[in-house]
């Protein structure tokens, strides 16, 4: 994939477009939630038409966010910014810790009785599986809702071919591991960006593109424990892609960003505290598994 104009890499984005809304949540979360949390509207605009998103879907897009309590609009003159809720800001931390934050560790189990249609659609949503009857399993991460009776658990053999067959078959591990392949095919070829002269713009546009995609599987990984997935588990190569791309791009790609966004009070900052921790966070995860 030639990547040194940016027809090329708008060409490739284009390949795979995003809902107007998912991206709008993914270049907050990517870009502005750790510099402040506030952008123009024009910027908005102007990054989703890099997908091919059109400033109708844009407005459209926020419009709805505001109305769901994620955004709140902020005018100065004839300007309009949009700032993150204290709600969303919450969300978006909270996300940005299994895309930038250490690898899954070995964890327990949860196990929880539930009879509830209300609260069984609470738990598949936050990670459980429908174990049989009125059970439900999920690996035993922060953030699980716990309640009623909810107990915590050891696999005694973590390698058995039973175990096996359950977890497969409850967290639909099948379609999970197919995604993570996609992914790595999808993203294999941006690594020869990395070796060019690629400008801000571009490089800006791709790592979006990387983190959309990356968020719109990790979101719904369970996070099972290591040692009851196999052994060539492609989670594993994606995740390992996904910090080497991140960190490859980033330079150029928080130039641009100091330089051509802006909130209120001018350009956003090229770095933060949160972006560097970011970054620490990934070259940690990438030099301890480096790609083969």
């Amino acid at each position: 994939m030639p990547a040194s104009t940016d027809l090329d890499t708008e060409n490739y984005l284009k390949s795979f477009p995003p809902k107007a809304a998912r991206l709008i949540v993914t270049i907050y979360g990517d870009i502005v939630e750790p510099r402040g949390g506030v952008l123009w509207m024009g910027d908005l605009i102007t990054l989703c038409a890099g997908f091919g998103v059109n400033e109708s879907l844009v407005r459209t897009a926020v419009s709805r966010l505001v109305s769901t309590g994620q955004l709140k609009g902020e005018r100065e003159g004839r300007r309009s910014y949009y700032a993150l809720t204290p709600r969303a800001r919450e969300e978006y931390h909270l996300a940005a810790e299994l895309f930038f934050g250490p690898v899954d560790g070995e964890c327990g189990w949860l196990i929880t009785h539930c009879a509830e249609e209300i609260r069984q659609s609470e738990l598949l949503s936050h990670g459980f599986a429908h174990a049989g009857g009125d059970f439900y399993i999920a690996a035993d991460r922060p953030g699980r809702p716990v309640g009623g009776a909810t107990f915590r658990s050891t696999a005694l053999q973590p390698n058995a071919s039973e175990m096996e067959a359950l977890l497969t078959t409850a967290f639909d591990l099948g379609a999970l591991s197919r995604a993570y392949k996609d992914f790595v095919g999808q993203f294999e070829p941006m690594a020869i960006v990395l070796k060019g002269d690629l400008d801000g713009r571009a490089a800006l546009l791709l790592r979006l593109a990387l983190v959309h995609a990356y968020r719109e599987i990790r979101l719904n990984d369970p996070r099972l424990p290591p040692s009851v997935l196999r052994q060539d588990w492609p989670g594993s190569a994606a995740h390992r892609l996904f910090a080497e791309l991140y960190i490859g791009l980033s330079a150029a790609a928080d130039d641009y960003i100091g330089q051509h966004l802006f909130n209120r009070n001018g350009p956003l900052p090229q770095n933060t505290g949160d972006v560097r921790s970011r970054l620490m966070s990934l070259a940690t995860r990438s030099e301890r598994e480096p790609l083969s």
